[in-house]
């Protein structure tokens, strides 16, 4: 995704069907090409008049285990096919979900991959604008910290950690140039605890979680068996880079975070487009 390079899309319309992860509901989503600088944007296919949803900052309604949109009609959960579209380098698309939330698949970003690959990649008449940074934005609460640093493309070192439990902190670093997102990030499954999972679906959420949609903690460890080592810092990773895309355009920064999630990653994103709009860099592509 080097600068020069246009705007892509895919080839043609393809669906995928499945349970969301914390409503428990039957879902299917269809992504369909959209026009250059049309961006990411929903549309309710169940509701009336289908209405959009874009993925935007202005539209991010909630970041509690997951990101919300929509200020009337709502999509949930959109972070893992954020993360695949960037991952991807997918810059325009329509998705057309038949629920509030999409499907998770096995809680990684992999069914998006796949999906995404079999529509195929077309690139656009548009030239992409990816955002660059002239000096260090950060965020933080408490023990959390998240910062992006200037660089010259994308690069990604998360530090995750298991509070309670018998799990070493654990570190993972996406570096866009060099490393394969399909194969090393994509697959990180979303993950939790045992202990947790009564209170979170009293609260409506996590009502799809299961051993075949998410990497489960007991207080003795990994419950199930990890893809990676690090797994948990990867799938980190996943998450931040699905939530900073809702910034609209490709980031080139080295993003740092320490114990940080949904809200922060927002958080982060939100002070980058402030810091845009102030120092008037959204012509050139680049925070001047």
């Amino acid at each position: 995704m080097s600068a020069g390079v246009r705007q892509r899309t895919i080839a043609r319309p393809v669906e995928i069907a499945g349970t969301g992860l914390h409503t428990g509901a039957r879902t299917a989503a269809r992504l369909r090409p959209a026009a250059p600088d049309e961006g990411i944007r929903f549309h309710r296919a169940d509701l009336p008049d289908a209405p959009a949803v874009r993925a935007g900052l202005d539209d991010v309604v909630a970041t509690a285990r997951g990101v919300v949109l929509g200020r009337g009609a709502r999509v949930a959960t959109v972070e893992h096919l954020l993360s695949a579209t960037r991952g991807l380098g997918v810059d325009n698309l329509v998705v057309e979900v038949d629920g509030e939330e999409l499907p998770c698949g096995d809680g990684s970003a992999v069914v998006f991959v796949d999906a995404l690959r079999t529509a195929g990649l077309v690139e656009q008449d548009a030239a992409r604008r990816p955002i660059v940074l002239d000096a260090p934005v950060w965020v933080s609460s408490g023990s959390s910290i998240i910062v992006a640093l200037p660089a010259p493309r994308l690069r990604v070192t998360y530090v995750a950690t298991a509070d309670g439990v018998a799990i070493a902190p654990q570190i993972a670093e996406y570096r866009e140039e060099v490393d394969d997102y399909a194969r090393e990030v994509a697959p990180a499954r979303t993950w939790g605890y045992v202990a947790e999972v009564d209170a979170l679906r009293a609260q409506g959420l996590a009502r799809g979680a299961s051993y075949a949609t998410a990497l489960v903690i007991g207080p003795e460890g990994f419950v199930n068996e990890p893809r990676f080592p690090n797994e948990m810092a990867r799938h980190k990773i996943l998450d931040a880079i699905g939530d900073l895309a809702l910034l609209g355009r490709p980031l080139w920064a080295h993003v740092v975070a320490v114990r940080a999630g949904h809200t922060l990653h927002v958080a982060l994103a939100a002070e980058i487009a402030r810091a845009l709009a102030t120092t008037g860099g959204a012509g050139d592509g680049g925070l001047r």
